[in-house]
């Protein structure tokens, strides 16, 4: 994403856009709950049953609906080099929506199940994510070709590794899911060395302040970053 449309993004956000595209916001929002019900409906047993109160057998009801699904999973998953939960694609909407749009570079830190690269695909974005632990990549995977015929598959890297050996500089907008790497400190420091000043960072549920960054707008519980001048 190139700076002026940075801008012309930003102002969205504050209302200064036009905002005539209701049905296809509609359209979105129903393929977000598409995705989160799919990729729901991969994840094993047994990852369900550490996450959940019961014995990873959530009801039917629970599986066609996000909002049950999420009220069902009680609480993080350690898993290899962090921490695993699943973020409420209604709430990163708004901000993808704004900032990840056509021809974009997105790229997902600690991707999971692949619903937030997915939905960042839909709304237009080349979109990258990358996952260590083997089950979650393996669960993305699968749901991705369980999508294949509602996602733009051609705009989509799912990639199994560490995203620290990643160049990040590569990339115009920067998803996280604050708390989910082992490492943050790291993960602070690599933003100040390759983070661009024309490229954006995406905080999901920031708890304190990245140094070097400053806040710039923010869509809910999704908190966009620029570096600092």
């Amino acid at each position: 994403m190139r700076a002026a449309s940075i801008v012309a993004a930003l102002l969205c956000a504050g209302g200064a856009c036009d905002t005539g595209a209701v049905a296809a916001a509609d359209d979105l929002a129903a393929r977000a709950r598409e995705i989160q019900n799919a990729c729901f409906a991969l994840y094993p047993r047994e990852l369900l049953a550490r996450m959940a109160t019961d014995d990873g057998t959530p009801s039917e009801e629970v599986r066609g609906d996000p909002a049950l699904q999420q009220e069902y999973l009680k609480g993080e998953e350690v898993v290899a080099k962090g921490l695993f939960y699943p973020a409420r694609l209604e709430e990163v909407l708004p901000a993808l929506e704004a900032l990840a749009g056509e021809g974009v570079r997105f790229l997902d830190l600690g991707s999971g199940d692949g619903r937030v690269v997915f939905l960042a695909a839909l709304t237009g974005a080349r979109a990258t994510g990358i996952e260590y632990d083997r089950t979650l990549h393996g669960v993305a995977r699968d749901c991705r070709r369980a999508l294949e015929e509602m996602l733009p598959l051609q705009r989509i890297e799912l990639r199994r590794g560490d995203f620290f050996r990643e160049d990040w500089s590569r990339y115009d907008v920067i998803f996280y899911y604050v708390d989910g790497s082992f490492n943050q400190t790291g993960i602070q420091q690599k933003l100040l060395r390759e983070l661009r000043e024309d490229a954006l960072l995406l905080l999901y549920h920031p708890q304190e302040p990245f140094p070097g960054v400053e806040e710039v707008a923010f869509y809910g519980e999704v908190h966009v970053f620029r570096r600092s001048p």
